[in-house]
């Protein structure tokens, strides 16, 4: 009971106000009416302002969890099949990057992306390229934040599905004639589906309600839902529009949230 209690103080109640929010009008700066409307969302499901940055933060989301799946999958089948004394610190290297406070994870990468950067000196100094190539302060660099932070989730979910995947069935394949690039599609890859739609849905999820990579990386140029909702809250005073785009990320998250469940750990078991 009290840890419920704790649950609904800290987390439903606030959620409740909230939703409540979203369903005044705005009346003046940090003020809303007393009467109930769906007005709210009728403009937001109407607007194109809305809509662009809607598309916006859901492109976002899908390059992160592609970027994601292709570097985790080669790391999560080493760390699955690798018998070496060293796994456990490869695994501690791979979620190294959650042990370190956002800000300072996201600042990071500034002497490394910056004009004047690592990557730019090296590019210049190899005569690549002749002007700096704006890796920060936009959606490129709101795109390496973001997998740099979600890489860990997507890899420990591939990991955890690939060891459930018996090593005899790829050695049958190779047997029977298959060739490696054989054995990786007909074998492999149907068989970690549930992790990679397990972990798909939980790194867009995370990815579409990230506020402190956008803002530190996108340099507040990268217009997300997150950032959209925070503009609004903190700037332009509009408590209403504000609360019900975070109404509606809220939703989109929570649906994506029990997809992730109902999708992943069934096929999960039937991988087992």
């Amino acid at each position: 009971m009290p840890m419920m209690l704790t649950l609904a103080a800290v987390f439903v109640i606030p959620i409740v106000f909230l939703l409540l929010l979203s369903l005044h009008n705005m009346t003046g700066p940090a003020q809303v009416g007393d009467e109930f409307t769906l007005e709210n969302y009728r403009s937001f499901f109407t607007d194109t302002f809305y809509l662009r940055v809607m598309l916006n933060t859901l492109w976002l989301g899908g390059i992160v969890v592609l970027c994601c799946l292709i570097i985790s999958y080669p790391v999560a089948y080493f760390l699955a099949r690798t018998q070496s004394r060293w796994r456990g610190m490869l695994l501690f290297l791979v979620v190294s990057p959650l042990l370190i406070s956002a800000v300072v994870r996201n600042i990071g990468w500034f002497p490394i992306l910056s004009n004047a950067g690592l990557v730019n000196w090296l590019l210049m100094s190899l005569g690549i390229v002749k002007q700096p190539i704006a890796l920060i302060s936009n959606s490129t660099g709101v795109v390496i934040g973001l997998v740099h932070a979600l890489l860990p989730f997507m890899i420990l979910t591939l990991t955890t599905v690939i060891q459930r995947i018996e090593p005899e069935l790829e050695e049958a394949a190779a047997s029977l004639g298959a060739s490696p690039v054989q054995v990786f599609f007909q074998v492999l890859l149907p068989l970690s589906v549930p992790g990679m739609v397990g972990g798909s849905l939980l790194v867009f999820t995370m990815a579409i309600a990230a506020y402190t990579t956008p803002v530190i990386m996108g340099g507040n140029r990268v217009m997300v839902m997150a950032t959209f909702i925070g503009q609004q809250f903190r700037t332009v005073l509009d408590y209403a529009t504000g609360a019900t785009a975070a109404a509606v990320l809220m939703l989109l998250a929570a649906l994506l949230t029990m997809l992730a469940i109902r999708l992943g750990i069934p096929r999960a078991e039937m991988a087992r």
